[in-house]
C-alpha cells in the first residue's frame, strides 16, 4: 500500500467528468487501495507530471554546471562552484 503523507493543506480543487467505465475502474482501484478516488488521481498526477518537472529541474541544473564548468580549472569544486553562483 502506496502511504503518501501531504505535508501541505490541500486548497486548490477541480471538477472533472469521466464515463462510467472509467469512473467504475477508479473506484475499484481505490476500494483496493483502501483509498479515495481524489486521493488515487493526486497520486497519478503526481508520480506522472512532478517527475516529469523535476527531471525537467535536474536537466536545467546540469546545463548550467556546464554552462559556467569552464570557468574552473580541474576538478570541479562544488563550493568554488557555489561561491561563483553567489555573484548573481
Amino acid at each position: 500500500m502506496c502511504m503518501l503523507v501531504y505535508m501541505y493543506m490541500l486548497n486548490k480543487h477541480a471538477h472533472i467528468l469521466f464515463n462510467n467505465q472509467l469512473w467504475a475502474t477508479l473506484k475499484s482501484l481505490a476500494e483496493a487501495k483502501k483509498t479515495s478516488v481524489a486521493n488515487l488521481i493526486r497520486e497519478a498526477v503526481e508520480k506522472t507530471y512532478m517527475r516529469t518537472a523535476e527531471l525537467e529541474t535536474r536537466r536545467k541544473a546540469i546545463e548550467e554546471i556546464e554552462r559556467i564548468r569552464p570557468h574552473f580549472k580541474g576538478k570541479l569544486d562544488y563550493k568554488e562552484m557555489i561561491n561563483y553562483g553567489r555573484k548573481y
